[in-house]
């Protein structure tokens, strides 16, 4: 990852956390998580890569005003960088690796 002063470095834990509903601080700002609803291919294989079930996360999204805070629901990869971007320090995945002022390849 590059030195930017808009890149943030998370661990694999930060992960699991913030897709778990718990709160994770990038130095003295939420981290933000975007996700892809449940039954999509690439939230199975992403969020269960990290121990995770995607159709928990949707739930923890909906069920509390804090958790929905930090944890945005996106229907498609163009949503997905839009919503990195746009709730920076944010995490997300897509299908390909891509590397901008904004997204780099996190896991």
């Amino acid at each position: 990852m590059s030195a930017a002063p808009d890149v943030i470095g998370v661990s694999i834990r930060d992960l699991i956390d913030i897709y778990s509903g718990v709160p994770v601080r990038v130095g003295d700002l939420p981290l933000s998580a975007c996700f892809m609803p449940g039954q999509d291919t690439l939230s199975l294989a992403a969020l269960q890569s990290l121990g995770l079930q995607p159709s928990a996360i949707q739930a923890l999204a909906r069920k509390s005003a804090i958790v929905q805070s930090n944890l945005h629901l996106v229907t498609d990869e163009q949503q997905m960088r839009a919503c990195i971007s746009r709730h920076f320090p944010a995490v997300g995945y897509l299908s390909k690796p891509i590397d901008t002022d904004k997204v780099l390849p996190c896991f």
